[in-house]
């Protein structure tokens, strides 16, 4: 157990450098996002319109859906947010460790002979993993197709990494 908790902080490491490179320094997440027309009017709009915190639809009952009606599926904060950057990147690293906690609790079940076979394990969970979290956006609410491939391969090439480390690590073991 002391080895899958030293592996799991490792993995969530190598997974939280991912997510800043892939945020921070790599532009592709901004490539599949639009920016409104005018800010400030849907802000307001929002604000007059959405008086709480949460998730809204547009339209908000399935029988208005339709060819002509604007559709949206937005996480609204009326009020903002404070962001406290530290506060977000410590949460985000818990995150990432636990994460990587439950996967390497599959991986000690599911390790195979060599190392490779231990990274593919790790790519394969990452496919599963953005796929099932991502692809019902796509599906349901008609997220655009590269916003879903962006992330769904952000996703896979962090896991992809960690499992170049915890499998070459896992190695020295034996």
């Amino acid at each position: 157990m002391k080895r899958t908790i030293a592996l799991s902080l490792v993995a969530g490491v190598v997974l939280f450098v991912w997510g800043f490179i892939s945020w921070a320094l790599l532009p592709w997440h901004m490539m599949v996002a639009n920016k409104f027309t005018s800010e400030a009017a849907v802000s307001q709009a929002l604000k007059d319109n959405a008086p709480k915190t949460g998730v809204y639809y547009l339209p908000y009952s399935e029988k208005d859906h339709g060819p002509d009606q604007v559709g949206a599926f937005a996480n609204v904060l009326p009020r903002g947010t404070d962001m406290n950057m530290g506060v977000q990147m410590a949460t985000g690293l818990v995150i990432q460790v636990l994460s990587a906690f439950l996967v390497l609790v599959l991986f000690n079940k599911a390790k195979g002979p060599d190392y490779w076979g231990n990274v593919g394990f790790f790519a394969l969970v990452g496919l599963a993993i953005g796929f099932v979290s991502h692809a019902p956006y796509w599906n349901w609410f008609g997220f655009p197709t590269a916003y879903v491939m962006v992330t769904i391969t952000d996703i896979v090439i962090g896991w992809t990494l960690a499992g170049l480390v915890v499998s070459k690590l896992a190695e020295k073991k034996a």
